[in-house]
């Protein structure tokens, strides 16, 4: 082949792929479909007894903090966000229970006391979220299911986090969490009011924060530490239990 048709070709291709990275640009900025990325903070359990007269019952309740943005060219609806729980250990085949969003709220201070934060951290009840391309939106959502008759008492709970756009027929996954709800777990829940709290599945990597595990054996030291010095004033908070 000449040397002018290798050039020819040369120009032929090159132009071939400015065309098509021009295309997808084009595509990319004004045609691209609704393309939520989705993250999430630390998930909080808590289940909150409730009596009326002789009647009483429990309240499940999970809270997260929530960012989403649009990744895509259009304006995209999240239309929903849910948590569907499970019992692994639970010989009952497709089984699950699903906490839908229930209220926005200002998530500091969600504590023991229901009724208290309620009335004071409720933004609102939940409603869909319209995001505008490259836009990010958070949010603080609790999502709650129907009230617990009995207690729920399972070595393992499975909380997956699934959201529902717009533009798509079913739910997609967003991150999961795992918590223990055996008897000791349930007392503490329910009697002392603590709530649990669970970091992503996808972070599980960080339980290798500190190698080798015994490095703080090494750390210490054999001189006297004083017990105190003087003139100086505590150094220890009172620790708030409303704060858990």
């Amino acid at each position: 082949m000449e040397s002018s048709n290798w050039i020819s070709l040369g120009a032929i291709l090159v132009s071939t792929i400015a065309l098509t990275v021009s295309i997808i640009a084009i595509w990319n900025t004004h045609f691209k479909q609704f393309t939520p990325l989705i993250t999430t903070g630390i998930c909080k359990f808590r289940i909150y007894p409730i009596k009326s007269g002789k009647e009483k019952w429990f309240i499940p309740s999970f809270d997260i903090p929530i960012s989403i943005t649009n990744k895509g060219a259009q304006v995209g609806k999240i239309e929903n966000f849910r948590i569907r729980l499970t019992f692994p250990e639970l010989p009952i085949k497709n089984h699950y229970e699903n906490f839908n969003a229930k209220w926005v709220v200002d998530g500091k201070d969600l504590t023991k006391h229901r009724f208290d934060w309620i009335d004071k951290n409720v933004i609102g009840y939940w409603m869909p979220i319209l995001v505008l391309p490259k836009e990010t939106k958070t949010t603080h959502l609790v999502l709650e299911s129907f009230r617990w008759e009995d207690p729920v008492i399972q070595s393992k709970l499975t909380c997956t986090l699934e959201y529902k756009a717009e533009n798509k027929t079913d739910y997609e996954k967003v991150d999961s969490w795992t918590f223990r709800l055996d008897a000791k777990s349930w007392v503490d829940m329910v009697e002392s009011g603590r709530g649990r709290i669970a970091s992503s599945e996808k972070n599980n990597h960080e339980k290798d924060y500190i190698m080798p595990k015994d490095l703080h054996k090494y750390t210490g030291t054999k001189e006297e530490i004083p017990n105190k010095i003087k003139k100086s004033e505590p150094s220890y908070l009172n620790y708030k239990e409303e704060n858990e």
